[in-house]
């Protein structure tokens, strides 16, 4: 039997990306998501002012996939898939991945 969560990994890489580019601005004063996007920032992403809840949003379901035991490489190879023609480089997608972990759910970093 399909584990339950196929809807969702089919659907979470679109939500990504639509919200990547789509997103409506919510007001997100918050020191974590402040950190996250200031370190995204820095290791290279860039995105529209109205578009930061959008990573945030993208954060929490990295944590979530984390949470269901899949491996930083299997999440990052499926937001490459979505983002590949955006001219996203599959390195960048890792940080990210990374860098959602390390701030939001480092419970999960001893997992691959």
């Amino acid at each position: 039997m399909p584990s339950p969560r196929w809807l969702a990994r089919l659907a979470i890489p679109m939500m990504v990306g639509a919200a990547l580019f789509n997103s409506a601005p919510i007001a997100t004063a918050d020191a974590t998501n402040d950190a996250y996007l200031a370190q995204l920032r820095t290791i290279g992403f860039s995105w529209p002012p109205d578009h930061d809840d959008a990573l945030i949003a993208m954060a929490f379901l990295i944590c979530d996939d984390r949470g269901w035991s899949l491996s930083k490489d299997q999440i990052a190879k499926e937001i490459h898939a979505n983002l590949d023609g955006r001219g996203v480089q599959f390195g960048d997608v890792v940080a990210m991945v990374n860098l959602a972990e390390s701030s939001y759910c480092p419970v999960y970093g001893h997992f691959q």
